[in-house]
């Protein structure tokens, strides 16, 4: 097995990146569905909470909606304004500090009232974080090397950042950074943070780039993902044919025709010399 280097994983679990989630929780519904059907979308943390939702965090969050989270809000729309293209540079710095100012306003105001929940959710937090990395440290390098060889890629970052949330619905991931949220069960951990660590090493404009240009259908990037995830932690796993560790036929498209060939490039990885070589026999 060839041996990349791999980046290092660090663990955190800090009060503000908390504090960031469980105000986008509660308030999910002024994010993009991408967010509030995702990663936000944890309605009994939102029902426990409920109370908290303030009229005045609601007038906060939509006057947010004017440059909500679109390339379009944020960047496009303030352009309209821009008589020359040196004016720019002026009225976006004006429209990222209103932004600004207003997150500022919302974590202000909501932290009074989230004290106490923190309170008990570090505590729990940072007691999982020491379990979970007593066992995933030991096998780190191991399966981020096994999820490299079968991508047939190499790492472009050293680190990732992985930050433990309490109250996020799933994970998700950005470049080298991955928000988790500490599952009970550590086998199905190890397999939600390699997906998502897949995804750094295998990001969507990559992926989905290599399948249009091929004929591919741009549904099988997610399933390619959460193969090369599963291989990666199939042998750290205790039962890898638990529901929640192997791809679910019914949630992944066309996994079980993809499957055959995603084992044979884990048992047999000088067979392709290159990922679009594995795409090709996907192709065919």
């Amino acid at each position: 097995m060839v041996l990349p280097e791999v980046p290092n994983t660090r663990f955190s679990v800090n009060k503000y990146v908390n504090l960031f989630y469980h105000v986008c929780v509660l308030f999910f519904e002024y994010f993009p569905d991408e967010y509030s059907l995702g990663i936000l979308n944890n309605s009994t943390y939102r029902q426990q909470h409920e109370h908290l939702k303030t009229q005045s965090l609601h007038q906060k969050f939509q006057y947010l909606q004017q440059h909500s989270f679109y390339t379009w809000d944020f960047i496009g729309k303030p352009l309209f304004e821009a008589p020359t293209m040196a004016s720019t540079r002026e009225i976006l710095k004006g429209t990222s500090q209103n932004l600004i100012d207003v997150w500022l306003e919302i974590l202000s105001e909501a932290s009074m009232s989230y004290k106490d929940i923190w309170a008990q959710t570090e505590v729990k937090l940072k007691e999982y974080m020491s379990k979970f990395e007593a066992e995933w440290n030991p096998i780190c390098k191991s399966i981020l090397t096994i999820m490299a060889n079968l991508a047939k890629l190499s790492w472009t970052t050293k680190a990732i950042n992985v930050h433990l949330v309490d109250c996020v619905y799933g994970a998700q991931s950005w470049i080298s950074d991955v928000v988790a949220p500490p599952f009970p069960v550590v086998d199905i951990e190890k397999k939600l943070l390699a997906h998502e660590i897949a995804h750094t090493l295998l990001p969507d404009y990559l992926l989905k780039t290599k399948l249009q240009s091929l004929g591919l259908d741009g549904d099988i990037s997610h399933t390619i993902v959460d193969l090369i995830a599963y291989f990666g932690v199939k042998e750290y796993v205790a039962d890898p044919e638990r529901r929640g560790i192997k791809p679910n036929p019914n949630y992944y498209a066309k996994v079980t025709k993809l499957y055959p060939i995603f084992e044979d490039c884990y048992k047999n990885p000088e067979r392709h010399q290159s990922f679009d070589e594995v795409l090709k026999q996907i192709k065919l």
